[in-house]
Parts: C-alpha cells; structure tokens; sequence
C-alpha cells in the first residue's frame, strides 16, 4: 500500500472502517508508490465526495441502514456485505410492517429507500451492492404490482386561490409580528414559485432580487438541478397572491440582510433565534457546532399543516406539496401553457405535469 492510500480521507472510508477500494480488478493504471507531497492535494479533492449526494439524503440513507443493521444483528446475520438472502427476509419483515399513525402498510417508496441505503452503502464500501441480485429485483418488481398491499399512499391535494385566502386570512390572525410577516412569505413564495419544501428552505437572502414588476429568486439546487446550473424563477408582482410584497415586509421586519431567508423565532415569536450555518456537512456531523438559526424543510412542513388545520383544511390532504401542487393547477387554471408552468416550476419532463395537472371546472 503506498504512503497515500495509507492516508485516506474519512469520506472515502466507510461506516465499518473498510477503506474505498480506488482500482477494480486492476483495471486502472496504479503507481508503485505515491509521494506524501500530493497527500493534501489528495485530500482536498476527496473531500469534494461529501456533496455527491445531498445532506437530507444520506441522512435518510443512515436511517434505514441503520434499521437493516439491526434486522442483521438481530438474526445474526453479515450486515456488510449482506447476503441477498438478507435482503430480501428484511423486504418480507419490511413489508408486513404497519404505520401506527396511518394503520396502512409501509408504501413502495418506503421499501425502495430502504434498499437505496443498502446499496449506497456496500458501494461505499467498494462492495457489490446484494440489491442488485435477480431475485432482488424480482421481488420488487412483484411488489409494486401487488394490489392487495394497504398502503397510505395519497396525492396532496393543491391549494388554489380559495385555499390560499383562508390560510393568508388564519395567518392574519397571529399577534406576534414576525410570526405573521415570515409565514406569509413562507406560504405566498412557495405557491406562487411552485417551491418544493427544501428549496424554500434552502433559498438565501442574495438568492433574492426586487425587479420593477417581478420578484427573481435564483434557486442554487433542487431535485432537478443536482449539480447547481443557473435556475431563476420570475414572479411577476401584478399575479394574484404575489409573494413580492410578502417577501419584502419579511425582510423589513426581520432585519435580515445574509444568510438563510427564513429563520426560526423564539417561543414568543417576537425575536429570531441565534444563527449559525456549518461550512460542510462534514462539520456539521462532527458535531463542533450545530447549524441553528434557520428553518428545514420539515419545519415548514409543520408550519403548512399548522395553519391548513386552523383553516379548516384537512391536514391530511393538504401539505406543503400541496402549494407546489396548486401553483401548477392554478396556472393551467389561468390558461397557461405546459412550456409557461414548467419555467415556473423547474420541471424537465412535460410528462411530469401529467400528475399534477387537475380537469378544469
């Protein structure tokens, strides 16, 4: 081994302290030996590996993984590499699971990340991933088209104008200022810019521009846009709902002038809660320092139910996809063509719009 390898950098080494096998069955040239004066160099570029996937999504992965793990454990099984026998008595445990809050069976998509952690895993680890075995694949396939499953399975439902008035109008309601004037933005900007949750969450101040008639957001990343191309949504002012007047007052109220736009408040609702952002994720879960400050995409989910069901909508038919939802349903509404909703929306595939899009009254 050369002095290089000796030293990987943790983000090339997996959970189990197994290092990334860097050459494959020698298929790549490989120095005799490499020179420490490259080490840093090395370690820079490695480091990049930490955003290959996003930081919700390997959270995510670790959760499942972590639950595999314990099946493992739990019948004295490998856990990595796993036997595809392992993995497919874990998809049947899996499978018979009921959600308690729902009282259904643990949806396809469920099972799916289940098995997306397990491969990213073993391919972490310079493993084949045992999710790609025959009879995996055939399980799965069987799965999907198993219509006796309960699954809690549901489309949100799209807040159009009507719905948006009753949340803007319980909104109103609020005696905390800030409360009021970050919740009106919260909701007005994800309906009007068709924001999934986690983009709101993640847009920044600089990411925002008042414009004479229109509001630009400029969105860094999204789940259509991995590797941060240039994306802006134009929202026009003279629109029903604008989120331009919204979005100012925030602002003003709030002082704001850098980092995360929408940030959480103390439990009086009269002051915003200290701020911190880690400069990686690889801080961020060595723990040095939290981030703290600012809203995740869940928050906002709570924030969106919260205020659905003091409004009188069912919070289990609306969601925060229900304003992503309903900004597409409402522009067909209005008369706008696929090519016009999807620049709104960010959405590649007109084909995607398909499952959006409402018959028109």
């Amino acid at each position: 081994m050369s002095k290089l390898t000796q030293h990987l950098p943790n983000s090339f080494v997996s959970n189990n302290g197994h290092q990334q096998k860097l050459t494959e069955d020698n298929l790549f040239f490989e120095e005799q030996a490499l020179p420490i004066s490259i080490l840093d160099d090395f370690k820079s570029a490695a480091s990049e590996t930490q955003y290959e996937i996003s930081y919700n999504t390997r959270r995510a992965y670790q959760t499942s993984f972590n639950i595999f793990s314990r099946y493992c454990e739990q019948h004295g099984l490998n856990t990595l590499p796993a036997d595809p026998r392992s993995v497919i008595s874990f998809i049947g445990q899996q499978k018979e699971l009921i959600n308690q809050k729902t009282g259904a069976q643990l949806s396809k998509q469920t099972l799916t990340t289940r098995l997306a952690a397990i491969r990213f895993f073993h391919i972490q680890a310079g493993f084949h991933s045992p999710t790609e075995h025959p009879l995996v694949l055939r399980v799965m396939r069987g799965l999907s088209r198993n219509q006796l499953r309960v699954t809690s399975d549901y489309d949100q439902q799209p807040i159009l104008y009507d719905e948006l008035e009753l949340l803007i109008q319980t909104i109103d309601n609020q005696k905390q200022t800030l409360t009021k004037a970050r919740d009106k933005a919260i909701i007005q900007l994800g309906f009007q810019g068709g924001f999934r949750r986690s983009e709101l969450a993640s847009i920044q101040v600089s990411h925002v521009n008042f414009l004479r008639n229109k509001l630009k957001v400029r969105l860094a990343y999204s789940k259509s846009n991995q590797q941060g191309h240039k994306e802006w949504k134009d929202l026009p002012e003279a629109e029903p709902f604008s989120a331009m007047s919204a979005v100012k007052l925030w602002l003003d109220e709030s002082q704001i002038k850098q980092g995360h736009l929408f940030r959480s408040l103390s439990r009086d609702g009269e002051s915003l809660r200290p701020y911190f952002q880690a400069k990686s994720d690889l801080d961020q879960d060595a723990g040095v320092q939290k981030n703290s400050g600012f809203l995740r995409g869940d928050d906002i989910y709570q924030i969106i139910r919260k205020y659905c069901h003091k409004a009188g909508l069912s919070s289990d038919l609306y969601g925060a996809h229900s304003l992503r939802s309903g900004c597409v349903t409402q522009l067909h509404e209005n008369d706008k063509d696929h090519l016009y909703i999807m620049g709104r929306t960010g959405h590649t595939d007109p084909r995607s719009l398909r499952h959006y899009l409402k018959p028109k009254d």
